[in-house]
């Protein structure tokens, strides 16, 4: 699930084609600070372990795992800085999402391929909500979902995952794959989604832990 998830994530951000390693994937973001990310393909500790002391100052690694603070543990022993917010893989069968509306705002929806967007416009044409989605076979990766703070807590972030759902199953998609921030999470937990693992991921840069932002990733709103 963790790979599936991972095409749809790189096709959103525009990335090249994850490399493929025995025991990790690889995406190429070319950001300061986090010149590549590696996904680890299992949460067995010596694999984890080898990995994470490998890390360059410039690489983060995320391990997909049903023990999140074990792992964030072992992270932070062999010397990288594993970030205080652990991330959670979530799944939903897209027929059972919900498609809630409003008449508050206008739905503006943009399709490229694989790759659709929606934002919930204001009368005077500003952005309320946006997020966007890329279908691959039988999945869609919902990502950057966000609520402009001044719009928040009037359902807007519900309208932007029904439209892409909707959308997505028109393409043929079946099971919608996310990666939640805690916040996001209560959100799409009301909505029906389901946690499927943690995420947890860590920096090179040898100092300990930190607090930090995996970057534009799913927000609740």
């Amino acid at each position: 699930m963790m790979r599936r998830w991972l095409e749809g994530w790189r096709r959103c951000r525009g990335l090249e084609p994850v490399i493929e390693y025995s025991d990790a994937y690889a995406a190429v973001l070319r950001l300061p600070g986090r010149d590549r990310e590696l996904f680890t393909r299992t949460d067995e500790p010596a694999t984890v372990e080898r990995l994470a002391l490998s890390l360059m100052e410039d690489t983060w690694l995320t391990v997909t795992t049903q023990a999140g603070d074990r792992v964030a543990g072992q992270l932070l022993a062999a010397g990288a800085r594993p970030f205080e917010e652990q991330k959670i893989l979530m799944s939903i069968e897209l027929q059972r999402h919900p498609q809630p509306a409003t008449d508050l705002y206008l739905l503006e929806e943009m399709a490229d391929g694989v790759l659709g967007s929606v934002r919930l416009l204001t009368p005077d044409g500003g952005v309320a909500a946006h997020g966007m989605s890329a279908v691959v076979g039988a999945d869609v990766v919902m990502h950057d979902i966000q609520t402009d703070p001044a719009h928040r807590r009037r359902g807007l972030g519900s309208v932007v995952m029904g439209a892409l759902a909707r959308r997505a199953v028109e393409h043929g998609a079946r099971t919608g794959l996310l990666m939640a921030t805690i916040d996001g999470f209560h959100l799409y937990r009301k909505l029906g989604w389901t946690a499927e693992a943690t995420m947890v991921t860590a920096s090179g840069a040898r100092l300990g832990p930190v607090r930090g932002d995996l970057g534009p990733v799913l927000t609740g709103g």
